[in-house]
């Protein structure tokens, strides 16, 4: 595809003078730095990058509109981003299990949630003809609401359940009619946990998809508090682990048995919290680099997991 191209080629922007400039000053300074220093630095660029991605998303989304392609907004925002603001900070990315995502059929992705990084791991790995289920607060916040309402976004409103009741109907009643797919974290929010753990699952993303009829697809990302942590001052390049797995049915689950969306809801967590101890332990972490004594190098950030 022509759009697959353009974003899969690195050189075509990583020639721009403005990233180039921001790639070698990490690479440059990131292994000689205090770690404290350089979270502060790739936040920063991170924050650049967020705020000059708010723009691209937004003209991105005015582009696919008049087009008529608005499956294309989230998709084509998410890879740029992914790749030129993660080139930016070191982050580098594994996937397996995306054939389970080429499909071509509708469903219902849910992926653990760990920090604000995770817009990386969205950058990434989000589908084409997709939409996001965001808190409702986001609706207020300039630029980012006018990307989000032409993506065709969702609003929970999280304080009041009948709302959120509401949206997710709509939603699941969307998704059967324009064919589209969503991307819930079902968490709910972002854990921060240091270990290889999964908070409890909010059951919204499951009755979603057993009231449109359409499969749950788990995506697990590898806990990576030891590249990215705001609590310990941690933002050092690395690689994303993040697995995909096989679509869980749910056109046999009765949506007024809650005894059954509760299984489903504990199955797929199961599913998740064993893969997410599976692969943490084999992510990559690209870490502070010193000299001992006697010449070797030793790692100086240590996973956590």
């Amino acid at each position: 595809m022509f759009f697959d191209g353009i974003l899969i080629n690195l050189e075509l922007f990583t020639a721009h003078p403005f990233v180039v400039f921001l790639v070698l000053g990490v690479l440059i300074t990131g292994s000689r730095i205090n770690p404290t220093i350089q979270f502060v630095v790739r936040a920063f660029i991170s924050f650049i990058f967020i705020i000059a991605f708010s723009v691209y998303g937004i003209i991105t989304a005015i582009f696919f509109s008049l087009i008529g392609n608005r499956g294309l907004i989230n998709w084509a925002t998410a890879r740029s981003y992914a790749y030129i603001a993660g080139s930016a900070v070191g982050i580098s990315y594994k996937v397996e299990g995306e054939e389970h995502m080429l499909t071509g059929k509708p469903s219902i992705y849910v992926c653990n949630h760990q920090s604000m990084a995770d817009l990386f791991v969205l950058g990434r790995i989000f589908p084409k003809d997709c939409v996001i289920v965001g808190k409702a607060e986001l609706k207020y916040v300039p630029f980012l609401n006018i990307y989000m309402i032409l993506g065709n976004s969702i609003f929970l409103d999280r304080k009041n359940r009948d709302s959120s009741v509401q949206a997710l109907i709509k939603a699941a009643d969307d998704v059967k009619e324009r064919k589209t797919s969503v991307f819930i974290f079902p968490e709910g929010t972002r854990s921060r946990l240091k270990e290889a753990e999964l908070l409890p699952f909010k059951k919204g993303a499951f009755y979603m998809a057993v009231q449109a009829g359409i499969p749950i697809v788990p995506i697990v990302v590898a806990n990576y508090s030891d590249i990215y942590s705001s609590s310990r001052k941690i933002f050092c390049g690395g690689e994303l682990h993040m697995k995909v797995l096989p679509p869980i049915e749910t056109t046999n689950i009765d949506i007024n048995d809650k005894e059954q969306i509760n299984a489903l809801t504990d199955k797929t967590r199961e599913i998740m919290l064993k893969t997410l101890r599976e692969i943490t332990s084999e992510h990559k972490v690209r870490p502070l680099n010193k000299k001992t004594s006697n010449g070797n190098t030793k790692l100086d950030n240590q996973k956590s997991s």
